[in-house]
């Protein structure tokens, strides 16, 4: 039974510090995804691959679907074959589940055990505090990855087939594709112009959130909730609970800002159950889908600013997507409280929160918005003084591996970050990389391990503020 003390355990006393920096689990993660990345660019580098794809539009392609973003410099269906097109399904599907949990699922399968370095590398990949039992829990994982997408692509295959009149064996593509991508919180599509033409669609406007939701709440939560159903535990983890209050509070408050802001805008030409349908995929899509029924190109200014903070914060640990995570934004705001309060602690949901995982968050709020600002800063750059605000947003939608995007001049179909040069789009990529790996293990796997000095230098003061 896993109770919210056990959540909260970190590794075992055993574990030591020469051990810790002898392995580096973040530097492994980050070259399997590297390897990853290069294995695809390969891939879709091949003649059969597509219609004609440079190497740089491979590579970025590749990233894009390995780090689940959905960024495009080319249309999907126009631009790849058939062959492209399932390299580009299998990358997103490893990407967005982390190599690390398909391969630890499939050695649980196998009856065999994973080595230190596999259960760290693991624990690494989803953010996961239990130490114990992570094979087990990959093998979760991949169950439940499985039963929500066939039952969403199931849903989409025969509404495609009998409400829209596609043929058995594109009904069957088109569901199987956007239902995969859907969970992995990708925002890749079969259809040229995403997912516009089923804006009054209420079917693929609540099953493609529900997807990706339920996918970007993480698996932590997912295994929690479960168990609370079967009545295995009493209550509900802290996290648990932070996640899903956070989640459904950026929901509510989205949803309300974009039908009130794009009432007469966006949305002015829908009746009134279509903007609501609308004004809900709007908002709860840049947490990290990427998917659209309306244009994004047409949106209010001050409608993407706030879809720029979603971006920013992103899914929640555990899941599919990028970002800071819902937690680390929650308990990095909750921390501003506390200072101007002059509290001791952060407390939270009638927890006290540990100092050091309060420190974690505040780090990724900074290093994050460091990221997103460099990029911004360099796209600028290399776009030689182009609109700053399409520069931002399509750093922010790398960032937080979100994928929509304020549209290319070539194309309707393309991403901004087609107008881009080669350096701009490695920007992007690099932006991207540190989005769904993370910024802290980024930052751990440049890192050497250190030992704690018994030395302490002498404390002072600084003024603040």
């Amino acid at each position: 039974m896993m109770q919210e003390s056990s959540l909260r355990k970190d590794l075992p006393p055993r574990f030591t510090v020469s051990q810790r920096s002898a392995v580096n689990p973040g530097r492994l993660l980050a070259l399997g995804y590297i390897a990853m990345i290069a294995v695809g660019t390969g891939l879709l580098s091949l003649p059969f691959a597509s219609h004609g794809c440079s190497v740089i539009d491979a590579l970025f392609t590749a990233s894009s679907a390995t780090c689940v973003t959905g960024l495009i410099v080319k249309v999907t269906p126009y631009d790849f074959t058939l062959f492209g097109q399932i390299v580009i399904l299998i990358l997103l599907q490893i990407g967005g589940l982390g190599y690390m949990t398909l391969s630890s699922a499939f050695f649980f399968l196998l009856g065999r055990k994973t080595s230190l370095r596999q259960r760290m590398l693991m624990k690494e990949s989803i953010n996961f505090l239990n130490y114990r039992n992570l094979s087990r829990f990959a093998f979760t994982i991949f169950k439940v990855t499985i039963m929500v997408e066939s039952i969403g692509a199931l849903i989409l295959v025969g509404w495609f087939r009998f409400m829209h009149g596609m043929s058995w064996a594109g009904s069957v593509y088109h569901g199987v594709f956007h239902a995969v991508s859907a969970f992995c919180n990708a925002g890749f599509s079969t259809f040229p112009d995403n997912l516009s033409r089923f804006s009054q669609d209420p079917v693929v406007g609540l099953l493609i959130p529900a997807l990706f939701i339920t996918g970007g709440v993480g698996f932590i939560v997912i295994s929690d909730v479960a168990r609370r159903i079967r009545r295995e535990t009493l209550r509900l983890a802290t996290h648990t609970r932070l996640v899903l209050t956070a989640t459904a509070t950026l929901i509510i408050a989205g949803t309300l800002f974009v039908l009130i802001s794009e009432w007469n805008g966006a949305l002015g030409s829908y009746p009134l159950h279509v903007k609501l349908l609308n004004a809900f995929f709007t908002a709860v899509t840049p947490r990290t889908a990427g998917f659209n029924l309306v244009s994004i190109r047409g949106l209010r200014t001050y409608t993407l600013l706030v879809l720029m903070l979603f971006m920013f914060i992103g899914a929640s640990p555990g899941g599919t997507g990028g970002g800071i995570k819902t937690t680390s934004f929650a308990l990095a705001f909750t921390e501003i409280g506390r200072v101007l309060r002059r509290r001791r602690e952060v407390v939270m949901l009638r927890r006290t929160i540990k100092s050091d995982q309060v420190h974690r968050a505040t780090s990724l709020v900074i290093l994050g918005g460091f990221v997103v600002l460099t990029s911004t800063l360099l796209l600028v750059i290399f776009k030689r003084g182009d609109d700053v605000m399409r520069c931002a947003f399509e750093a922010f939608s790398a960032f937080g591996t979100v994928g929509i995007s304020t549209g290319s001049a070539l194309s309707p179909y393309l991403s901004f970050a087609a107008d881009l040069g080669v350096w701009g789009k490695l920007v992007l990529i690099l932006t991207m990389f540190f989005g769904r790996i993370g910024t802290l293990t980024i930052g751990s796997a440049l890192m050497k391990g250190a030992r704690a000095s018994r030395i302490r230098p002498a404390q002072t003061n600084i003024v603040v503020g």
